[in-house]
């Protein structure tokens, strides 16, 4: 097997445990929730507050990544995420302790998309680059399908605080095997006006900031369901904790065959013209999701949110993989980190949002959710709004 296959595989792995991490925390409320007596908005405080560690170290990431390999800041992302996701389960006895692990395990999950992003575009020709990055995305998908289901069981069996210590296990040996198997990658040689910061250029690119507020929009649903999608499921649909991770799982699936074929799709017929994917995929997102609420019952709702997923997901594919088409490589890790903080403070602002929007409705602990099915909606309007004056000829030389 080539080096560069195996390191996909490896890769995989680790954003596989990464996306469990974020995708399995709304199960997890659940149990959390009912021990601590939480409120909605601490709820949704919880649940946010990791994204905004992320979003406030995307960009030292990206920088770091680009100055010292992506190999080692993969090494220390997995460490980080490991330490937190075991004090998080083992010591987590209180609302501030949970909320300060989950902001610093944040911090540890902010170097590994871009460090991967620059693993790809270092070992795999422009052609390959997005089927290879869609690949590694592939993994959320993949993990809402196991990990719901996984973690619903243990859930069930060893408890909430049990499930993290393993997931933070599990972390550092996927470490470990990068550490041994990944090889190191060539120094790059960087020239005095490479050593300044290329953010100021990047800020001035109008691709850069138009992503960046795409992914932002898409990333509000995508969180914000991945924090409040169980307690709607059971608060207003009336299912229990096993069906709500099975209706996860189904929405997984979509996400995972989604990444796989728009990857290819795009690749292969919307060459330069991935400004209309991302924007007509995003109107059919919006729309899905404002139809899972309104759903008179609950197969139609899932049919609803399992065609929500996909097209959320090929908007996000999209806007993911466009930098690598058209940035030079040595800014691609900082290119895709602030690119990727425009996700992470969607992820961030989401379910605090939603926090407040369900506890403000009929004033009750309960609420409702109409407001936050409206919220959701807009965040996929906004994608496409944004989508359309993105530029169709690909940068290659300068930023």
């Amino acid at each position: 097997m080539e080096k560069k296959y195996l390191m996909i595989i490896l890769l995989f792995l680790g954003y596989l445990i990464v996306f469990i991490d974020k995708t399995v925390i709304g199960l997890a409320m659940i149990k959390i929730e009912q021990e601590f007596s939480l409120t909605p908005k601490e709820f949704g405080y919880i649940t946010g507050v990791f994204f905004l560690s992320y979003s406030m170290f995307q960009i030292p990431a990206g920088w770091l990544n680009d100055r010292i390999g992506y190999k080692k800041v993969l090494i220390l992302s997995l460490t980080l995420l490991g330490s937190f996701a075991i004090c998080f389960g083992a010591i987590g006895f209180s609302f501030g302790l949970l909320l300060s692990f989950r902001f610093l395990s944040g911090i540890g999950h902010s170097g590994y998309p871009c460090s991967c992003a620059k693993a790809v575009s270092s070992n795999f020709v422009v052609e390959e680059r997005t089927f290879a990055q869609s690949v590694l995305l592939s993994s959320s998908g993949v993990a809402m399908i196991v990990g719901p289901i996984a973690v619903g069981y243990l859930l069930n069996t060893i408890g909430w605080r049990g499930s993290f210590s393993w997931l933070g296990i599990i972390a550092f040996s996927i470490a470990i095997l990068i550490w041994l198997l990944v090889p190191n990658p060539e120094k790059t040689v960087f020239t005095k006006q490479d050593s300044k910061s290329p953010y100021l250029a990047l800020l001035k690119n109008p691709v850069i900031i138009l992503l960046f507020i795409a992914v932002f929009g898409v990333n509000i649903p995508a969180y914000g369901l991945m924090a409040w999608l169980p307690k709607y499921l059971m608060q207003s649909r009336g299912l229990d904790l096993e069906w709500a991770a099975y209706i996860l799982s189904i929405g997984g699936l979509s996400q995972w065959l989604s990444s796989l074929a728009s990857g290819w799709f795009v690749g292969r017929y919307m060459q330069d013209r991935e400004h209309l994917v991302i924007c007509i995929s995003s109107l059919i997102a919006a729309f899905c999701i404002w139809m899972v609420y309104f759903s008179p019952n609950i197969v139609l709702a899932i049919v609803f949110l399992f065609i929500a997923y996909i097209f959320l997901m090929m908007s996000f594919v999209t806007s993911f993989t466009l930098p690598m088409k058209r940035l030079p490589q040595n800014v691609i890790g900082s290119a895709m980190g602030l690119i990727n903080t425009g996700g992470t403070l969607g992820g961030f602002i989401s379910p605090i949002i939603i926090g407040y929007l369900v506890s403000s409705s009929n004033n009750t602990m309960s609420g409702d959710f109409a407001m936050a099915f409206a919220f959701l909606s807009s965040g996929m309007l906004l994608s496409a709004l944004v989508a359309l004056p993105l530029k169709k000829k690909p940068v290659t030389a300068n930023v």
